[in-house]
């Protein structure tokens, strides 16, 4: 559900000034697996779907995105996966914008998001995030 170190070095290495998309597919659980370090854990809280866990991330998550500038360019229900493997079974599929690299990382950092990501890591069954070149995006 994280980067791992090379994937880390290949974001260091790239220009930190470009714009970019983030392609993300979500798989969530049936129920929020949270964690005994979160809040929520053994509390009715932790009683949701991962769907409803996701949607107390994207609140969070999604102020941080918009006041680094950035936006969410497409989000919607997979219907199927017409080519490629069928499993993982995508559940939906977005695309964030960033007006920059740094901005990705920036959020990423961001203590609000930090401790909303709890959420995510609870609600998700698998997460795919692909980095695409944002010039086809940067315009609003």
């Amino acid at each position: 559900m994280n980067p791992d170190n090379s994937q880390l070095e290949t974001l260091g290495k790239l220009d930190p000034e470009a714009p970019v998309a983030a392609l993300n597919l979500f798989e969530f659980n049936d129920r929020a697996q949270y964690a005994p370090a979160d809040e929520e854990y053994g509390t009715d809280a932790a009683n949701v779907s991962g769907r409803e866990a996701f949607e107390r991330y994207a609140v969070t998550a999604g102020q941080v995105l918009v006041g680094l500038g950035g936006r969410v360019a497409f989000s919607t229900m997979v219907d199927q996966v017409m080519i490629g493997p069928s499993e993982p079974a995508w559940h939906v599929a977005a695309i964030m914008v960033f007006p920059s690299r740094r901005a990705f990382v920036e959020m990423t950092m961001d203590p609000v998001f930090q401790a909303a990501s709890r959420h995510r890591k609870a609600a998700l069954a698998n997460h795919c995030m692909l980095h695409l070149n944002g010039a086809p995006w940067a315009t609003t």
